[in-house]
């Protein structure tokens, strides 16, 4: 089992099917977060339960909720696309690995 404290920290979009431009997840202590990238920052709330992690974004105004989860070993944040079926994952900017992400 992880450390409840997880999730905390920034974590780096890694590899996108849909070729999405770099961004990143940063979430903090007191379930808050941002969503940075170039064309501008998005505020979110987030929650997690074992491997799922729930975000409610505030964009323009609107909640809209983001359902992730995380691999078995909790180091990658796996976000599946209904639209395009594509799945999409995270790591933390920490881990050595990010460097070999295709998105930099």
């Amino acid at each position: 089992m992880p450390n409840p404290d997880w999730l905390i920290g920034t974590w780096v979009l890694c590899e996108d099917p849909d070729q999405s431009p770099k961004e990143s997840l940063q979430f903090n202590q007191d379930g808050t977060g941002l969503l940075a990238r170039a064309k501008g920052n998005i505020e979110f709330l987030h929650k997690h339960s074992g491997q799922s992690v729930s975000l409610l974004a505030n964009v323009n105004g609107h909640a809209i909720p983001i359902e992730m989860s995380a691999s078995a070993e909790f180091e990658n944040l796996l976000l599946h696309s209904d639209r395009t079926g594509s799945t999409s994952y995270y790591i933390r900017a920490d881990n050595p690995a990010a460097t070999g992400c295709s998105i930099q």
